[in-house]
């Protein structure tokens, strides 16, 4: 059996694998195979060591990778012998944290916040504080306060490190929003993670029990980890030592939200008796894609020391293709599409990945006048949809009555002529008393409300009383159906007869029909297990590999995927690299993320670009981003003699007419020109203008994006290869370059 395990491994891949005691880091490179390595690993820990399955922890990051890799483990395991704990870090801790609650004063029933229940929260504590939410915005509020978070920085630390009066608010708001999460034995993404440590820190008993039980630790995508899943992994293997990390860091794209490089890159100085191996052999893309993704994360500074490499053949180079503007350079991809699938491409093997999501709006707009499926990751998801919230916010509260943010939601929906003025009485009371809004609902009287609004009251106390105690009578399909059914929201929607009111009707069948799989595919299934599930869903749990359609998605979303064809859109710079600052550590992440995005592609890659595009309500001039001149010529196409998807009457319209309409013009660093074939600028002789190359004598060739004032004391804003300065003309001795 052991032979089996190692027979079609690469010599890396048989060395990652038989490494199975201390820490051990493996980078993997991308399409090196490391899901292989891991079921492999784990297969051979089994027969090889004897090492028991429930004693191997093995945690990623999406719900779609944990599943793959449980089917892959079982498949090779056989599940005769055991299970292995395969999951999520939010998936995993939310297990420890449903048996452990107590421990931390929760109830076991505690409610999974999302980030639209946190916003929520925020901006009830804004209300309550009387603070102006132009000012402070909760959405802004609620991502500070996350980020703190994502630092494990608590509240005091936060009002410790404020600059501002602002900041010592915020950290004020940050100390009500956790007493209020706490209140309504509620936790968000955030505490999901941290919580857990919290629990070891305060009861060393269940700190070893869970060391005790989960003796070789096992972490894919290790680059993503921030300090929080850092530190939960750290604990589990303090004892044990046998801690086993997969990672690349080129492929680490999430410091926006926390995410610390520094955990692989540091993996040995953190761990000094680790070994190190190195999956550096791509078996997905072809090598032209591979040297071409090598030759610009390569440019990075903080990295470890690696080149991938492939056997897969050349491949085609990578085709650059531009239009005129956002709607020309979706018909750009267009006409590639239709190429691709003239050689017999499967529409299911494209997708076209994008730096924001504002840009799918242009792109579905070309699929859908020229009738091409397709499919959007990362867009209004199902779990997300109005009537879908309704719905599960009285599942929310009926398992976790102390959940105000769900009563406040369906207190009145359906509508029961319970009015705002009503809810904020109730709400208040609640205060004055100290007590959870739900508990005050069974003895309404006491609030002084008139007979009519108390009665529809109590009716709603009862409602959820009654479907309180049904829980555990009703099989969880049943229940579901008898729920919606009494709330009447089918009904209601039937009778607006409209193509949108047919579609929530259409939604809620289809929430039905996820109920009645669930029970099927889950011996014993419950509401509260089912409610977790839904919570800790993401946006790549959306991706359909069957569907006959291409994909549009995010460059982030698209991580862990792979297509045939992969087209890499609004490649400008400004958009791709994103103008997130003048950081190193930003221009190397948006480096990192080029190298996920262009990796994806298995037999053939596009750049797309648009020379013209409206961004923050302002019409910008682009050039094309800095990463397509960082690959080198021979590994690109470019088949374009016209401007793609320019009309004539774009054609005919003046440069100085375009601008007079849009007067705010902004444009972007240029390449070469005979790279890109861009026409050339010939400005007026001594003037400066928008858009002119011009040479300076320490920074080299840039292009000008702004003028302020003229002559000699004009100030220039002046875009140069991976830096922007403002220089003020006559001290800049520029050279103007026709």
């Amino acid at each position: 059996m052991t032979s089996q395990i190692l027979a079609g491994l690469n010599p890396p891949q048989q060395a990652a694998v038989q490494a199975i005691d201390g820490p051990v880091l493996i980078f993997a490179g991308a399409g090196s195979g490391k899901t292989r390595v891991l079921t492999h690993r784990i297969a051979y820990m089994i027969h090889k060591h004897n090492i028991l399955p429930s004693s191997i922890l093995a945690v990623t990051f999406t719900n779609k990778a944990a599943g793959e890799l449980r089917q892959r483990v079982n498949n090779m395991v056989g599940q005769g012998v055991g299970y292995v704990n395969v999951g999520t870090f939010h998936s995993i801790c939310s297990r420890i944290l449903r048996a452990e609650a107590s421990s931390i004063g929760y109830n076991q029933n505690f409610t999974i916040y999302d980030d639209s229940d946190g916003q929520r929260v925020v901006k009830d504590i804004l209300n309550t504080m009387q603070l102006s939410t132009d000012y402070y915005k909760p959405a802004g509020v609620f991502y500070q306060i996350k980020a703190a978070k994502n630092k494990m920085q608590t509240p005091s630390e936060m009002a410790e490190l404020a600059m501002s009066a602002r900041d010592e608010k915020i950290a004020e708001i940050y100390l009500s929003y956790e007493s209020t999460l706490k209140a309504n034995n509620a936790m968000d993404f955030d505490d999901l993670l941290s919580k857990p440590l919290e629990v070891f820190e305060n009861n060393p008993a269940i700190l070893r029990f869970y060391q005790n039980k989960f003796k070789y630790i096992l972490v894919d995508e290790y680059q993503d980890t921030n300090l929080a899943q850092f530190k939960f992994v750290e604990y589990l293997s303090k004892e044990s030592k046998n801690i086993c990390v997969v990672g690349d860091d080129d492929q680490s794209i999430y410091g926006w939200r926390g995410a610390d490089i520094s955990n692989i890159i540091d993996f040995q100085q953190i761990f000094p008796t680790g070994q190190v191996f190195k999956l550096e052999q791509n078996y997905r893309s072809t090598e032209t894609i591979i040297k071409a993704a090598n030759a610009v994360v390569s440019k990075n500074v903080y990295r470890a020391d690696k080149v991938l490499w492939t056997e897969s053949g050349k491949g085609a180079p990578i085709t650059v293709l531009h239009g005129e503007t956002e709607t020309g350079e979706g018909q750009a991809i267009l006409h590639a599409i239709h190429d691709q699938r003239n050689n017999g491409i499967e529409l299911s093997s494209m997708a076209v990945l994008y730096r924001t999501n504002a840009q799918s709006r242009a792109l579905e707009d070309v699929m859908r006048r020229n009738a091409v499926p397709y499919q959007i990751v990362g867009g209004t998801k199902f779990y997300d949809r109005k009537e879908i919230k309704d719905i599960l916010a009285y599942f929310r509260l009926i398992l976790n009555p102390a959940d105000s943010v769900a009563l406040l939601r369906i207190i009145n929906v359906p509508s029961r002529k319970i009015g705002k003025t009503t809810v904020e009485r109730l709400v208040k009371f609640a205060l004055s008393k100290d007590k959870q809004l739900y508990s005050i609902l069974n003895n309404i009287d006491e609030i002084g409300l008139n007979s009519g609004v108390e009665k529809r009251i109590n009716d709603f106390y009862q409602f959820i009383q009654k479907y309180i105690d049904l829980i555990s009578e009703l099989s969880l399909y049943h229940w579901a159906i008898a729920i919606i059914d009494e709330l009447g929201f089918i009904e209601s929607f039937r009778a607006e007869d409209t193509p949108d009111a047919i579609s929530r009707i259409d939604n809620i069948n289809e929430l039905l029909a996820a109920l009645d799989e669930y029970e099927k595919n889950n011996e014993n299934a419950t509401l509260a297990q089912y409610m977790e599930e839904v919570s800790l869903l993401s946006d790549i749990d959306q991706f359909n590999d069957e569907a006959h359609k291409v994909t549009l998605m995010t460059l982030h979303a698209a991580k862990g995927l792979e297509f045939d064809i992969v087209f890499l859109a609004g490649m400008e710079q400004g958009l791709f690299p994103l103008e997130r600052g003048d950081s190193t550590e930003d221009m190397e992440e948006e480096r990192r993320l080029f190298y996920v995005g262009l990796t994806r592609a298995k037999r053939v890659a596009y750049l797309t670009y648009a020379m013209r595009r409206t961004r923050f309500g302002e019409f910008m001039i682009n050039t094309p981003s800095i990463f397509i001149g960082e690959i080198p010529f021979e590994y690109l196409n470019f088949p374009q003699k016209e401007k793609v998807g320019s009309n004539r009457s774009e054609k005919k319209m003046s440069s100085t007419k375009r601008h007079k309409t849009k007067p705010q013009v902004r444009t972007f660093a240029k390449k070469s020109k005979s790279l890109f074939g861009e026409p050339e600028v010939k400005p007026k002789s001594g003037e400066y203008e928008i858009g002119q190359e011009v040479m300076h004598a320490f920074f080299g060739k840039g292009t000008i994006i702004n003028v302020s004032g003229g002559g000699p004391e004009a100030r220039l804003t002046v875009v140069f290869t991976g830096s922007t300065k403002k220089l003020v003309a006559k001290f800049a001795n520029l050279k103007i370059l026709d």
